[in-house]
C-alpha cells in the first residue's frame, strides 16, 4: 500500500513536513483487517460492527510537543465512512485497546473523521486509517498539523509485522543462510 507525501516531499528525502502540516494519501483497499475499537478518547471497547475492517498505519513523530489536529477524508470512493484511530508507542492488531490514544469517525459527518490530540516530541505515533464496517474501505487523505517537525516513517519498536512480511523475512534469511 503505497502512501504519497505531498506536503514539501521536494524539500526533504527523509519525509519531513518542515511547515507543521502534512498530508498523507493512502488506502485500506487489501490492507490487513483487524477488529477496530469504538470511538473515545481513550477507546475502552471493541466494535460490534467494524470486527473485520482494513486498515493502514502510518508511524511518525512530531518535533514539537503540543497540540495536533488530525482530519482524515475519505476519496475513492467518495466519502467512504473513514475511522480515524491515533496510538503511542506500538500498534498490536490483536490488541487494539492497548497503547489507544483516541478513535473518532462522522468528524463532523460520514467520510470525514478526526481529533485533537496532545503529542510530546521524540514519541512514536501511529496514525491508523480504516472504516466503520467491514464494507467500509478505499482511498483516504490525511492532513496532520501542528506546533512542530511531523516526520513520517521511524516506527522502531512500534508496529507488529504483518504474517507476510514474517514470511519475506523468514524467507531472505533462508536465502542468506543457505
Amino acid at each position: 500500500m503505497k502512501k504519497f507525501i505531498l506536503a514539501a516531499l521536494a524539500l526533504s528525502a527523509a519525509f519531513t513536513a518542515p511547515a507543521s502540516a502534512i498530508t498523507i494519501v493512502g488506502t485500506t483497499v487489501g490492507g490487513p483487517i483487524f477488529n477496530r475499537p469504538i470511538a473515545g478518547t481513550p477507546p475502552t471497547v471493541l466494535s460490534g460492527v467494524g470486527t473485520t475492517v482494513r486498515y493502514e498505519v502510518t508511524p511518525f513523530k512530531v518535533g514539537t510537543t503540543g497540540n495536533y489536529t488530525f482530519l482524515m477524508t475519505g476519496t475513492n470512493p467518495a466519502r467512504w465512512d473513514t475511522f480515524l484511530g491515533l496510538y503511542a508507542i506500538a500498534f498490536n492488531p490483536i490488541a487494539p485497546l492497548n497503547n489507544a490514544i483516541a478513535y473518532n469517525d462522522d468528524f463532523p459527518s460520514i467520510g470525514l473523521s478526526g481529533f485533537n490530540a496532545t503529542l510530546t516530541s521524540g514519541v512514536s505515533y501511529f496514525a491508523l486509517a480504516t472504516g466503520f464496517d467491514t464494507t467500509d474501505f478505499g482511498v483516504y487523505s490525511l492532513d496532520i498539523n501542528g506546533p512542530g517537525t511531523i516526520t513520517i516513517g521511524g516506527g522502531q519498536g512500534g508496529a507488529v509485522p504483518e504474517p507476510a512480511t514474517w514470511a519475506m523475512m523468514l524467507a531472505g534469511f533462508g536465502i542468506v543462510g543457505g
